[in-house]
């Protein structure tokens, strides 16, 4: 049948058939109501459960963290936490978000969607992948699950109270670690054989221990890190040239070669990585405060 036969389904839907209009009225109601089922359906069944990195140096707290979490995520009213545990190798926990978290792929759910209605039935799961702090161990217990492809985020506990001027060498191991952490990241998007798909991996400075009275504010936790770190970059650029006798123009080094300083912020512009710092405090009277702070921040990457 040719399509300007009088009978063909070309002619029937530009000439008005009744039928016809029913068939696009029906198209049009049911079309929206199929497609929000299918993603907000389809979200929920992901091939690898989303993975999170703990990282920091030793004596930061990150087992602390890791225990309050637990404890969140099986509901438990305790908040204690436990004390610094040293291991040589990671460990995987598998955790639930607090269902009062909210969610970033619930953004555009509505109110009275059952979904949101049930929450406690449906709390987020992600694991949490604890990483020893050890200067020696990093580069191959932590650095090297940054190439995990389920990997959502980095949490990088820090000791705020411990990063005054009158202990410079704890200062100088933390931002060296941080430094390592976001070189990595940014080889990741530029390195040779990187493909454009490459998904951001943000990073949550979880400046920890912020009830003690020498602790320094998440301001100036930033602040103290992103200097420190500008020198840290320095050193090791200097190293390099030393090294090979002349500056190579090749050699990458974090925030790119130009002679901007560095900054988190520079890193989000010309990189993608977000770097968030949130204080906070796992023990202590403030204990809570800032955990639900950093809950927020996993529950928006969920």
């Amino acid at each position: 049948m040719a399509w300007t036969d009088p009978d063909s389904w070309a002619t029937r839907l530009v000439s008005g058939d009744p039928w016809m209009i029913l068939l696009a009225f029906l198209i049009t109601l049911t079309l929206p109501v199929l497609l929000h089922f299918y993603y907000y359906t389809s979200s929920r069944r992901v091939d690898f459960t989303p993975t999170f990195l703990l990282l920091g140096p030793s004596g930061s707290g990150k087992t602390s963290l890791l225990t309050l979490l637990q404890q969140h995520s099986t509901s438990s009213d305790s908040s204690e936490a436990a004390t610094t545990r040293i291991s040589q190798i990671p460990s995987t926990t598998k955790l639930l978000l607090p269902a009062s978290v909210p969610l970033a792929s619930n953004k555009y759910r509505s109110k009275n969607d059952h979904a949101l209605q049930d929450a406690e039935r449906h709390r987020a799961a992600y694991n949490m992948i604890d990483t020893p702090g050890h200067g020696k161990l990093r580069e191959e217990q932590a650095l090297s699950h940054l190439q995990n492809q389920a990997l959502r985020g980095i949490i990088f506990v820090v000791d705020s109270g411990a990063l005054d001027s009158t202990d410079p060498a704890a200062l100088r191991d933390t931002a060296s670690y941080l430094h390592d952490i976001l070189f990595t990241l940014q080889s990741r998007k530029t390195g040779k054989g990187t493909t454009k798909d490459v998904h951001d991996i943000p990073v949550l400075v979880a400046a920890n221990k912020q009830d003690l009275f020498t602790a320094l504010p998440a301001g100036a936790v930033r602040d103290r890190l992103q200097n420190e770190i500008e020198r840290v970059k320095e050193s090791r650029r200097k190293g390099i040239s030393t090294v090979g006798k002349e500056d190579n123009e090749d050699e990458e080094v974090l925030g790119g070669g130009g002679e901007e300083k560095f900054s988190f912020k520079l890193m989000q512009e010309e990189y993608g990585i977000d770097v968030d710092v949130i204080g906070g405090a796992v023990k202590g009277e403030e204990a809570g405060k800032g955990v639900g702070k950093w809950e927020e921040w996993l529950g928006g990457l969920l």
